[in-house]
C-alpha cells in the first residue's frame, strides 16, 4: 500500500517519526559531504567574489521567495483540491516567479551598485535559470509532500546537494573562481527537476483547465495572509545578508554569509527536514491530539538540535583556525555569535506550522513582520551607528551577529507564548523538559573550553576533532544519566515506528 495522505491520527506520531527518521538518514550524509565540500572551495576563493556571487543568489532566492504567495502551504493544508484547483495555482506561481524573476534580472545592475556588488549581473542568468526550474518542480514536490512520500524527495535533495558539492569545487579547482557556485546551482536545480518532475504524473498538477477567476480568487484569497507571513520568514533569513553588504562591503558579507551557512547547517539538515514532516502532518489531527503532537515535535527537536547549536559554537574557534587561511580569518568569531540561531528557527517553524493548520494566518503575519522589523532595525542600527566609527567599527559585525541570533530567539519565544494565550498550551509544557538537555549542553561547552589549553599541542584539526570527541561523550553521558526518560521516549518512538515500517 502507498504511502497517501488517508492516514488517520492514531498513525500520525508513527508515520512523522517514520518520514523524520528516512528524511535525516538521506539528508545528514548529503550535508556533512556538502560541508566538507564548502570548506575545500573556501580555499580557492576570494571573500569579496564569493560575497558577489552570493549577492545575486540571494537577490534571485528573496525574488522566488517573496511571490511564493503562500502556494505551498495551501496545498499541504487542503488535501481535497480537485485538479483543476490545482492547474490554477500551478499557473498563479509560475507566473508570477518569472514575471518577479524577470524583473530583478532586469534591475541586476542598480541592484548590484546599492549593495556595493558592481558585478553582481554576471552571475544572474544562471541563477535565474536554474530558479524558474525550482519553480516549475515545486509543484510536483508539493504534490509528494501532501501525499507523505518523504523518502524520494529527500533523496533528490540528497542527491542535487552532493552534485552541487562535486560540481562546485571541480569547477573551483580549475580556476572558475566564483562562477563555479553559479554553474554547480543550476546545475542542482536540473538533476532535481529531471528527479521530480517525472516522479508525479503530469495531469495531478498540470492538466490543463480552462482559467477561471471563481478557482483563483480562493487561492488568491488563501494565499494572500500566508504570502505576507512567508515573505516576512524569507527575508529573516536573507535580508541580513544583504544589509551586511551594504553596510560592511562584499568582503564582510562574503565571510558573514558563510559563517551564516556554517551555524545555519543544523537547522537547514535537520530542522528544516522535521518542519516538512510536521506540516504535513498537523492537518491530519485535531484537538488535543495536535496540541500533544506540538508540544513531542518541539520537545524532540530541541534534543537534536540543542547539542547541535551549542557545540558548534563551542567549537567555532578551533574550526575557524582548522579550515580557514587568513582571509577568511573572521569566520570563527562570526561563527560563535551565530551558532545560537539553529536551536530556536526550527522550533519557530513548527510552531508557524501548528498556526496554520489551525487557520490562524493572522497571528503569524504579525509574529513574522515584527520579528524582521527587530533583525532588520538591529542591523541597521549597528551598521550606521557603529561601523564607520574608529574604537567600535571592527567590533560592530559581531555585534550585528550577536543581534542576529538574539532576534531569533525572541521571535521562537514569541511563537510559543501565543500558543499559550491562544489555546491554554503552558510554556513550562515547552520549556520545563528543555532545562536538563540545556543543562548539558552548558557543561559541554564549558569543558569544551576548560580543555581546549591542554590541546594548545595538536594540530587544529586533530585538536577540533578531540573537542567534538568530548562534547559527544558529555551529551551522550547527559541523555543515559540527566534526562534519560526524553532520551528513552525518543529512541522508542523511531525504533517503534521503524519496526513498525
Amino acid at each position: 500500500m502507498t504511502e497517501s495522505s488517508t492516514a488517520g491520527p492514531s498513525s500520525l506520531t508513527a508515520r512523522t517519526i517514520r518520514g523524520a527518521a528516512w528524511t535525516l538518514s538521506t539528508s545528514l550524509g548529503s550535508r556533512v559531504i556538502g560541508l566538507i565540500g564548502s570548506l575545500l572551495l573556501l580555499r580557492y576563493l576570494r571573500p569579496d567574489d564569493y560575497g558577489e556571487v552570493t549577492n545575486a543568489q540571494i537577490v534571485t532566492l528573496t525574488a522566488f521567495g517573496v511571490t511564493s504567495l503562500g502556494v505551498g502551504t495551501y496545498l499541504l493544508s487542503n488535501r481535497e483540491l480537485s485538479r483543476a484547483q490545482v492547474f490554477h495555482a500551478t499557473c498563479w506561481f509560475v507566473a508570477t516567479g518569472v514575471a518577479a524573476l524577470g524583473l530583478v534580472w532586469a534591475l541586476a545592475g542598480p541592484i548590484g551598485d546599492w549593495l556595493q556588488a558592481p558585478h553582481m549581473a554576471r552571475y544572474m542568468p544562471f541563477f535565474v535559470l536554474a530558479a524558474v526550474l525550482d519553480r516549475i518542480l515545486f509543484f510536483p514536490e508539493r504534490m509528494l509532500i501532501r501525499r507523505l512520500r518523504f523518502r524520494w524527495t529527500s533523496l533528490s535533495r540528497a542527491l542535487g546537494e552532493l552534485t552541487y558539492t562535486a560540481l562546485s569545487l571541480l569547477l573551483a579547482v580549475l580556476g572558475a573562481g566564483a562562477m563555479a557556485i553559479a554553474w554547480a546551482n543550476l546545475a542542482r536545480s536540473v538533476l532535481r527537476f529531471v528527479a521530480i518532475v517525472p516522479a508525479v504524473h503530469w495531469r495531478e498538477w498540470l492538466e490543463p483547465h480552462r482559467l477561471e477567476m471563481r478557482l483563483l480568487r480562493p487561492i488568491i484569497r488563501a494565499g494572500a495572509g500566508i504570502s505576507v507571513a512567508s515573505i516576512a520568514a524569507f527575508l529573516m533569513r536573507r535580508a541580513d545578508n544583504l544589509l551586511v553588504s551594504r553596510y560592511f562591503g562584499t568582503a564582510t558579507m562574503g565571510t558573514y554569509n558563510y559563517a551564516y551557512n556554517l551555524a545555519d547547517t543544523p537547522a537547514v539538515a535537520i530542522g528544516e527536514q522535521l518542519s516538512d514532516v510536521v506540516a504535513a502532518a498537523f492537518p491530519h489531527a485535531e484537538g488535543a491530539k495536535r496540541q500533544t503532537a506540538l508540544v513531542r515535535a518541539c520537545t524532540t527537536t530541541a534534543l537534536i538540535m540543542f547539542p547541535l547549536a551549542f557545540g558548534l559554537g563551542a567549537v567555532s574557534e578551533t574550526v575557524g583556525q582548522a579550515f580557514f587561511d587568513r582571509k577568511w580569518a573572521g569566520i570563527g568569531p562570526m561563527l560563535m555569535f551565530l551558532s545560537i540561531l539553529s536551536a530556536p528557527r526550527p522550533t519557530a517553524q513548527i510552531v508557524g506550522s501548528y498556526l496554520y493548520a489551525a487557520q490562524r494566518i493572522r497571528i503569524v503575519v504579525w509574529l513574522e513582520w515584527l520579528s524582521l522589523g527587530a533583525l532588520v532595525a538591529a542591523i541597521v542600527a549597528i551598521g550606521a551607528g557603529m561601523a564607520g566609527t574608529t574604537a567600535l567599527g571592527a567590533s560592530a559585525i559581531l555585534w550585528t551577529c550577536g543581534a542576529v541570533g538574539a532576534v531569533f530567539v525572541l521571535r521562537t519565544l514569541a511563537y510559543l507564548w501565543v500558543v499559550k494565550r491562544l489555546d491554554g498550551v503552558p510554556l513550562r509544557r515547552f520549556l520545563v523538559p528543555l532545562i536538563r538537555p540545556l543543562a548539558v549542553c552548558i557543561a559541554m561547552v564549558a569543558a569544551i573550553l576548560a580543555i581546549r589549553p591542554e590541546l594548545a599541542g595538536l594540530s587544529p584539526r586533530l585538536r577540533l576533532l578531540v573537542e567534538i570527541a568530548i562534547g559527544a561523550a558529555i551529551y551522550g553521558l547527559g541523555a543515559l544519566v540527566v534526562f534519560r526518560d526524553l532520551a528513552v521516549e525518543v529512541l522508542g518512538m523511531v525504533r517503534a515506528s521503524m519496526a513498525r515500517r
